[in-house]
C-alpha cells in the first residue's frame, strides 16, 4: 500500500506560481530509506514534506481561494504533479526542481477531461490540446447587433 504525502520545496507561503508535489511512498523498507532522505533534504531546505491528510485538503483550498481571489472557470489553481518518492529524492538531489517545474503543462486531470469529452481535440503525436477558435462579439449590451465587430478568441 502507497501513502500519499505533500511535497512544498519553496520556504514561503503559497503563491500562484508554486507547485504542489503529491509524494508517493510505498511500505518497503528500499522506499521508505528513500522517503528518511527526502524528509533530511526538506528540514535542510526549509521544504514542507507532511503525510496527507484532510488538514492538507483544507489548507490548499484556503490557500487557493487567497491567491486566486476571482477564479474564473479555466483557472485551474496550483499547478499539481504526482511523482514517486525516488523522482522527489533524485529530483532533490540533482537539484532540477525547477528544469521539471518548467515542464510541466496542463493538469492530467483537464487532458483526461478533454479526452473523455472531446477526443478529437487532443493531438496524440505532438502531445497537445488543439485550439478551438470560437467567434463572439464584443458588444456593450444586450441589444446591440453582434453582425459587426466580429472578433475570435482562443480557449486553450
Amino acid at each position: 500500500m502507497k501513502r500519499k504525502y505533500f511535497l512544498h520545496r519553496i520556504n514561503a507561503p503559497m503563491d500562484v506560481d508554486h507547485v504542489v508535489y503529491v509524494v508517493w511512498c510505498g511500505e518497503s523498507v528500499r522506499e521508505q530509506t528513500k522517503l528518511t532522505k527526502l524528509v533530511a533534504w526538506a528540514f535542510e531546505h526549509g521544504a514542507t514534506l507532511m503525510s496527507w491528510d484532510e488538514d492538507i485538503d483544507f489548507y490548499l483550498q484556503t490557500e487557493s481561494e487567497r491567491c486566486f481571489p476571482n477564479r474564473g472557470i479555466l483557472d485551474f489553481g496550483f499547478v499539481r504533479t504526482e511523482i514517486s518518492v525516488s523522482e522527489a529524492l533524485k529530483l532533490a538531489e540533482e537539484d532540477s526542481w525547477v528544469k521539471y517545474e518548467n515542464g510541466l503543462c496542463a493538469p492530467k486531470q483537464f487532458i483526461h477531461t478533454i479526452l473523455t469529452m472531446e477526443p478529437s481535440r487532443v493531438d496524440k503525436d505532438n502531445r497537445k490540446i488543439r485550439s478551438s477558435h470560437v467567434l463572439t462579439s464584443q458588444r456593450q449590451n444586450l441589444s446591440q447587433s453582434n453582425e459587426n465587430m466580429k472578433t475570435i478568441i482562443s480557449f486553450i
